[in-house]
């Protein structure tokens, strides 16, 4: 589970931003708490379960997402070649005294282990500078690795120290490649590889991205058949959200019984396979005046644009909360009623169904989000950006004249809190062009 996340000089990220899910002391909504075991059991620390991000547009609340999500990505995707510039090196722009100035990135999690680790990595245009990961197996720092830079002019090799768990020796990696990727390709480790393992899975989703959201629908649909617990949680969610459907009914077709125009090419046949392979349709009553008298399969295709989303971004919540992983929604309330976003929220915040401490992070501009009934302070985060482009990250738990009993949502749009736009009078706008 995601304890704190900081940032420093990624996009309008300029100064070190810092954003946490360890709870504060307050006993206020403790269904929105869990406690999370630390080193054997010897220590525990209290995490939230969700936390939501409000902004203006162009604030900065999506860069804090985007980062963990190309650095995850990086990680993961180890195929640069030596001497290829790290193309995720995206620093703060507008300031002169910045030129190649190192993107910061830091992340403490507790792993599966139930053992606290930290992975730290820094980077510019064309190499790693520094990357180390420690863990705390018996509540004190222990290094796993730390990165050794060779400062030569043309050297395109550092080395890295493992640390004495981990047999000390050292390993060569390229500049412009990870240490932890290493541990999830080339050498196998029980304790680094499982870190590499965890960081990977976590889940970062632009939900106004259509295509990801629609690549989600293959994924959802093949857990569907294969899961028949998965398939009762979907029906029960899909009834449970009043999209008017009473069941799914998804059948998997073979290439060869898709009807394609004559001449389609090969690749072309293959991309369009992958998106009609799964035949969802959703099973209505028909009614013969007020009463029941059938059902009927409707494609899906037919269907609204929530109740698709509905599918796929709650099939994939269904998903975190069975295997009780870490999600990152960008903008989850796109396609969305306020109340199926509310819906979707409180399914981590149900001690019952969320029974692995599954978390949910997402950013939104809906204010019926901001219930005081439905957060605690420190699961509110603001996000405002300053007249030199540089965003500022802060917590409604920062203010200490708001109390748990406060409407944030009031508050908010009052602009108590800021993180809202700034806009002038309607009299000074096309002002000049009217005067022409």
């Amino acid at each position: 589970m995601i304890l704190n996340i900081s940032i420093k000089n990624y996009k309008s990220l300029k100064e070190e931003t810092n954003f946490t899910l360890v709870a504060e002391a307050s006993k206020s909504k403790e269904p929105n708490v869990f406690l999370q075991k630390l080193a054997s059991g010897k220590d525990e620390v209290r995490l939230l379960n969700t936390a939501l991000i409000y902004g203006a547009n162009a604030s900065g609340k999506t860069n804090l997402l985007k980062c963990l999500f190309e650095i995850i990505n990086f990680i993961k995707d180890s195929r640069l070649k030596v001497g290829e510039e790290i193309n995720i090196y995206e620093p703060f722009l507008f300031a002169k005294s910045m030129p190649d100035t190192p993107v910061i990135f830091s992340i403490e999690f507790a792993g599966k282990d139930e053992i606290k680790y930290k992975y730290d990595l820094s980077f510019n245009q064309s190499d790693i500078i520094d990357e180390s990961l420690t863990y705390y197996p018996c509540g004190q720092p222990k290094l796993l690795f730390e990165r050794i830079v060779d400062n030569s002019p043309k050297s395109r090799i550092h080395s890295a120290k493992l640390g004495v768990d981990i047999k000390k020796r050292e390993i060569e990696v390229f500049t412009n490649q990870t240490v932890l990727s290493k541990f999830g390709d080339e050498i196998p480790d029980k304790i680094i590889s499982e870190v590499f393992v965890y960081l990977i899975n976590i889940e970062v989703i632009n939900a106004c991205n259509t295509r990801k959201v629609s690549s989600l629908k293959n994924e959802i649909s093949g857990a569907f058949l294969r899961d028949e617990r998965f398939k009762q949680r979907m029906d029960e969610l899909i009834v449970f959200a009043d999209t008017g459907i009473n069941s799914l009914n998804i059948k998997e077709v073979d290439e060869d019984e898709i009807n394609f125009p004559e001449n389609t090419p090969i690749k072309l046949k293959s991309l369009l396979y992958d998106n009609l392979k799964f035949q969802i349709a959703g099973i209505h009553d028909v009614y013969d005046k007020d009463k029941i008298s059938g059902q009927k399969n409707l494609s899906f295709d037919q269907e609204s644009h929530g109740t698709k989303t509905i599918f796929s971004l709650g099939g994939k919540l269904l998903q975190i909360l069975e295997s009780g992983s870490i999600i990152f929604i960008d903008e989850i309330e796109t396609g969305l009623h306020p109340y199926l976003v509310k819906l979707l929220v409180r399914l981590f915040q149900n001690k019952r169904i969320n029974s692995k401490n599954a978390q949910l992070i997402f950013t939104t501009h809906d204010t019926n989000l901001l219930d005081r009934t439905l957060f605690r302070k420190d699961q509110v985060w603001f996000t405002e950006k300053n007249e030199q482009g540089i965003t500022d990250l802060y917590s409604l738990q920062d203010f200490s004249d708001v109390r748990e009993d406060t409407p944030f949502d009031k508050w908010y749009m009052a602009g108590k809190f800021g993180g809202i736009p700034s806009l002038k009078s309607l009299e000074s706008l096309f002002v000049e062009n009217e005067a022409k």
